[in-house]
């Protein structure tokens, strides 16, 4: 049931944030929208603009405290976020890359995302009904699986929307996403490379560039940030941890499960048998991956717990280059970062690390690495001051830029 609201005369715009999942968030693409949404409504403490209503799943189960301090609204869908088709493109995935079936992985969105529009079809009315009422502007915002649908309803409502691309899932299946991408207002990306990417399979209307907000305070007190690092080295001395360590943050089958597992991990070993993988976000994969002997399964642990004990950090994509916001994490603990050479993670990793092309070998990354290792310190601090490009406070205002544009033309 969607509860009236009491608009105030300097109110101009209602945000419809439409999306599979917010709250609690399930990876980075919620946490970046969420720190964007926040960072809204902050604005609005001093100039009230926007307020913010979010139409999700109610399916992750208890909300996160994100939003416990904040106005923002929720409206929950009864929905199931998987079902029997997502079930047997897991069970029926590609043996080599581990994907799910593309075949069953499309027939499982296509009905998520009908299933979507036909509920928020109906609370669109009421909003639409509430607006016209109190003369408020509708902006419609949505996001990953479940954006084909949420653009569907706002296109049938005839409320203007933009989207996010955070992930392939629209480069996956281009016939089920073509539509969301096409008719929005804007197409939202991190990076320029990846908009030339979006820009070289779809024909957008707008594009624009919202870089990742990430709030570095909050992953660890600035304060403390030296203390900690002075702490892990002293640790890994006494600890006789003190041999070349590559790290990677969250293992699945788009982030290169295939190469890791068959070329790179059995090179390393050969190639420089004293360093050693260490994956962090726990799941099936990092097990797998632990099966080799030079590679070890470090479930899941905070950043400070991450970087400072890792030399370097490796982020490769297979097809698609969404940015990456663990890689300026890492630099926030002056930890360089080597990634490949596809959409905008070149923007990501700046000059602090190495980017390498699509086509390189394990031999040339494992090089390209030990040249980083070697100048780690160089690297490190390059990467320390790179991060500035995704402060999360030069994001909100670039998204609020955006969204005041859109609603104003």
């Amino acid at each position: 049931m969607i509860s009236h609201y009491e608009f105030t005369p300097t109110m101009q715009g209602r945000l419809l944030v439409a999306v599979r999942d917010l709250d609690p968030p399930s990876g980075g693409a919620e946490k970046s929208l969420s720190t964007l949404l926040l960072g809204l409504e902050d604005k609005n403490k001093t100039r009230i603009d926007w307020n913010v209503k979010v139409y999700q799943s109610k399916d992750r189960g208890q909300t996160s405290n994100i939003f416990s301090n904040s106005s923002i609204d929720f409206e929950m869908s009864h929905i199931k976020i998987e079902d029997i088709y997502s079930s047997l493109a897991w069970k029926f995935r590609n043996k080599h890359t581990q994907r799910s079936s593309n075949f069953l992985r499309k027939v499982h969105l296509k009905k998520k995302n009908n299933l979507f529009s036909k509920w928020l079809n109906s609370q669109f009315i009421l909003e639409k009904k509430l607006a016209s009422e109190n003369e408020i502007s509708l902006l419609g915002v949505t996001q990953l699986d479940w954006s084909a649908g949420a653009a569907s309803s706002f296109i049938q409502a005839n409320i203007p929307y933009v989207t996010f691309v955070r992930d392939e899932v629209c480069f996956e299946h281009p016939e089920l996403f073509r539509s969301c991408l096409e008719n929005a207002d804007s197409v939202i990306v991190a990076g320029k490379g990846l908009a030339n990417q979006i820009e070289e399979k779809f024909s957008v209307k707008s594009i624009s560039v919202v870089h990742l907000p990430i709030n570095f305070e909050k992953i660890y007190p600035l304060e403390n940030l030296e203390q900690k690092l002075k702490d892990a080295q002293t640790f890994r001395f006494e600890n006789n941890l003190t041999n070349p360590r590559i790290g990677v943050v969250g293992m699945v089958p788009e982030k290169g499960f295939q190469f890791y597992n068959d070329q790179f991990i059995p090179k390393l070993k050969e190639m420089w048998p004293e360093a050693t993988l260490h994956v962090y976000g726990g799941g099936i994969y990092a097990k797998k991956l632990a099966k080799h002997s030079n590679t070890f399964d470090e479930g899941f642990q905070n950043q400070e717990n991450i970087f400072p004990y890792c030399d370097i950090h490796m982020f490769r994509l297979d097809r698609v280059g969404s940015w990456g916001r663990v890689i300026n994490e890492a630099g926030y603990f002056y930890s360089p970062s080597i990634s490949i050479d596809i959409g905008a993670q070149s923007e990501a990793v700046g000059k602090g690390g190495g980017v390498m092309p699509y086509d390189s070998s394990p031999e040339e990354w494992i090089n390209k690495i030990k040249e980083i290792y070697k100048n780690s310190e160089k690297y490190g601090k390059l990467a320390y001051d790179h991060r500035l490009i995704v402060d999360y406070k030069n994001s909100i205002n670039e998204f609020i830029t955006l969204i005041d544009g859109v609603l104003n033309d």
